[in-house]
């Protein structure tokens, strides 16, 4: 009787077990990439409306936009007296939007023609910043796809007009 080694049973069951954990594996990393993706836009999200607290408190008003404008993008990579522009120098309220991180996104977010990006509007002393997330986060009541950031804080599902724009 041949007793060294293992049989094809054996090797099959190994092969299965490596198997399983592999794709396990593969699983629990694209999971927790897509939620650290979901973790920075949150945290710029949090930044933004930071900044535009610190700008109401100097000017009584957040800079206003009668359409949506995409944060993060070259134009408005930052928030200075004048509102959101593409370089600030001095009287920065914030120094740096990050553009979101796209990965991941169904584009349900778009401003214009430029989609999976934060879109803000301001009118009348209300603001509202659009943004998608990847996943439910039942803890702050926010659901995957598209979300809102007011002055009164996160509110799940998309962002409504403050009020209708006059001509």
């Amino acid at each position: 009787m041949y007793t060294k080694g293992f049989t094809k049973i054996e090797v099959l069951i190994i092969a299965a077990i490596i198997g399983i954990l592999g794709i396990t594996a593969v699983i629990a990393v694209s999971t927790a990439r897509s939620r650290t993706r979901d973790a920075v836009r949150m945290s710029d999200v949090r930044q933004m409306q930071a900044g535009l607290e610190l700008y109401f408190i100097n000017h009584n008003e957040y800079p206003q936009s009668a359409e949506y404008i995409p944060l993060g993008m070259a134009g408005t990579s930052c928030l200075a007296e004048q509102g959101f522009l593409a370089v600030c120098n001095d009287n920065t309220y914030l120094e740096s939007i990050g553009a979101t991180p796209a990965t991941g996104l169904d584009g349900l977010s778009s401003c214009g023609d430029i989609s999976n990006a934060y879109c803000y509007v301001a009118e009348d002393g209300d603001y509202r910043i659009g943004f998608e997330l990847e996943h439910d986060n039942p803890i702050i009541n926010l659901q995957k796809g598209l979300n809102c950031a007011t002055q009164s804080g996160l509110e799940p599902g998309a962002c409504d007009l403050p009020v209708t724009i006059s001509q």
